[in-house]
């Protein structure tokens, strides 16, 4: 009974807290490693998407900056579809 009404905030918490975990840069590039490589294992050191584009846009050129931009896009998709889901998440609760 109280789930269906809390469904909403649920997911506008679960919204906020994705975004900001993908928006994240610094702490993420500090915890992660700073490597840039391909993990073999969950506990290899990486470089975050976010990380990478702030640490290399002030030098990137050309294609390099342009990739840049794409993996910035990237990210913006994954946002709108997160945003997506929870909107569409909202209406099914909102129906019941």
């Amino acid at each position: 009974m109280a789930l269906p009404a809390a469904l909403p905030g649920i997911a506008s918490g679960v919204l906020l807290a994705a975004v900001r975990a993908l928006g994240e840069t610094m702490a993420v590039l500090m915890v992660c490693g700073n490597v840039v490589q391909l993990p073999r294992s969950v506990f290899d050191p990486v470089r975050a998407l976010t990380a990478n584009i702030a640490l290399e846009m002030a030098y990137a050129t050309a294609h390099h900056r342009s990739a840049l931009f794409v993996g910035g896009l990237a990210v913006m998709v994954a946002v709108a579809v997160l945003i997506a889901g929870v909107e569409r998440l909202g209406r099914g609760g909102a129906d019941a």
